[in-house]
């Protein structure tokens, strides 16, 4: 937790002066504790990937949530504007006939929505994610004038995002794309204030690029949220928050002199961008996941882990490992301090 503290104050320095925000997204910790200590280190509100994320995160008292996802289908929807009533909520759409579902709902549970309208960056540029959102400046403008239309929603803004940034692996090649997608973004922006509606909120970016996207023009706030534990997809593209969070797993046998085998596989770690590290042992590889097991390769003679022993494991991406887990061991200075919940996991959608 100290070491998680310290990247939390070093972020909201970092956004402290700036023109854009930051609005975390939570669901790489999915706790509302560490959501507060965001907000109090200077965070205007949190992001959500899904509605029951935000429902932990009312429930604890925060007030100012986007959804950064399209909720679609009436259950969900009626969730959402019941949300509403207590807070101010945002939510991401990207087709009419979501938006008049949306509205119907809304205007019967008597709540009013925000609405950002998503923006489809991986038409701006190749190796951008290439997912939810409009894909054009004529699309936009059209939606955002029929949602501004539609009863007990408000067109608040737009997002997008610019993801799979993994892949520009020199920070040059990273700017460029960085500035080349969301100068996309701002200037459909600027078209659909030239229709004549307002834009408030732009939203995009990530803890790929946060230094990056919080200097474009236009951009309202960073959705930043993976710096609060790291991990090793984030450190080989040269971001360099600390590692707060790992995994703890023993040496379960030893079958070959140069290998061993730990009781850690795919339903404990992510390897969603590379095998996991092992903290502070540079001889010893990750080299596979089972289900259950791990296996490590032993590169030179020496300090081996025997049978019995405990490592460390760094995940290469925390956001799914996190959500394999219904609990964080709290350290602080090397010592326990208690358990803490990872409360918005495993909730309804």
């Amino acid at each position: 937790m100290d070491i998680a503290e310290r990247n939390i104050a070093r972020m909201g320095e970092f956004f402290h002066g700036k023109k854009a925000h930051h609005r975390p997204h939570v669901k790489v910790h999915k706790s509302a504790y560490l959501a507060r200590k965001q907000i109090a280190a200077g965070a205007k509100g949190i992001t959500c990937a899904k509605v029951s994320e935000a429902e932990v995160m009312v429930n604890s008292g925060i007030d100012d949530i986007l959804i950064a996802n399209q909720v679609v289908g009436p259950q969900k929807l009626t969730r959402l504007a019941n949300l509403s009533k207590n807070c101010h909520i945002e939510v991401l759409v990207d087709n009419l006939a979501n938006a008049k579902e949306m509205s119907k709902i809304a205007a019967n549970a008597g709540s009013t929505i925000d609405v950002l309208l998503e923006v489809n960056l991986g038409s701006s540029l190749d190796g951008i994610l290439d997912r939810c959102g409009v894909m054009s400046s004529n699309d936009a403008i059209k939606l955002a004038h029929e949602i501004s239309e539609l009863r007990n929603l408000n067109f608040n803004g737009l997002m997008g995002y610019e993801g799979a940034l993994r892949k520009f692996t020199d920070h040059e090649s990273r700017k460029y794309a960085v500035e080349r997608a969301l100068g996309f973004l701002v200037g459909i922006k600027d078209q659909v204030e030239d229709s004549g509606i307002n834009v408030n909120v732009v939203s995009a970016g990530g803890t790929m690029s946060y230094n990056l996207a919080s200097q474009v023009p236009g951009i309202t706030e960073i959705q930043a949220g993976g710096y609060v534990f790291m991990d090793t997809g984030y450190r080989k593209a040269g971001i360099d928050f600390d590692f707060a969070l790992s995994l703890l797993t023993s040496v379960v046998s030893r079958p070959k002199p140069e290998k061993a085998i730990v009781d850690v596989g795919f339903k404990a770690i992510s390897a969603e961008h590379g095998m996991p590290l092992i903290r502070d042992m540079p001889d010893v590889e990750c080299i596979a996941l089972n289900a259950e097991h791990g296996h490590l390769r032993l590169h030179q003679a020496g300090n081996f882990p025997s049978c019995g022993d405990k490592l460390e494991m760094l995940p290469s991406h925390v956001d799914t490992t996190v959500c394999l887990h219904d609990n964080y061991v709290v350290t602080r200075a090397g010592e326990v301090e208690g358990i803490l919940p990872i409360e918005a996991r495993g909730k309804l959608q």
